[in-house]
């Protein structure tokens, strides 16, 4: 299981997001829970859920100047956490001052987010079958 929450300004990014995320979870053998918070007035509960949990993936839609302090705030909150930071071009380079796993633009492709995946060590790969117990190497 994959636990994404996610913050977005505009529900229009969030319903572009949740399918994605959820069909590429799917392709590496995960189960995604998706727990999205949708704009401004639901960031201090998106803040609260997140901090101190490095065991979920969270995944911020947003653009602009705006964008780009509520992404630091969220970094801030949890630098443990890996972080999909989904913008404009012109936060590309910030991204890497905040430290963010991966940075991808919107409006967000399978593409993108099957490499923010990857980013986040959920690589497409089929894990190692484990032969201890006598269970015979999966076939290809």
């Amino acid at each position: 299981m994959v636990r994404f929450v996610i913050y977005a300004d505009c529900e229009e990014d969030i319903r572009a997001l949740i399918p994605l995320l959820r069909d590429a979870a799917r392709s590496r053998g995960k189960w995604a829970l998706i727990q999205p918070y949708i704009g401004w007035d639901a960031l201090p509960r998106y803040l609260s859920f997140v901090k101190r949990n490095p065991y979920l993936v969270m995944v911020v839609a947003t653009r602009g100047k705006r964008g780009r302090e509520t992404a630091a705030k969220i970094r801030e909150n949890n630098p443990l956490a890996r972080m999909l930071w989904f913008s404009d071009p012109d936060n590309g380079v910030y991204s890497y001052r905040i430290h963010v796993t991966c940075f991808g633009l919107l409006p967000p492709t399978q593409e993108g987010v099957a490499l923010a995946l990857n980013a986040c060590g959920l690589s497409a790969e089929e894990p190692p079958t484990d032969t201890r117990y006598g269970s015979p190497p999966a076939e290809k």
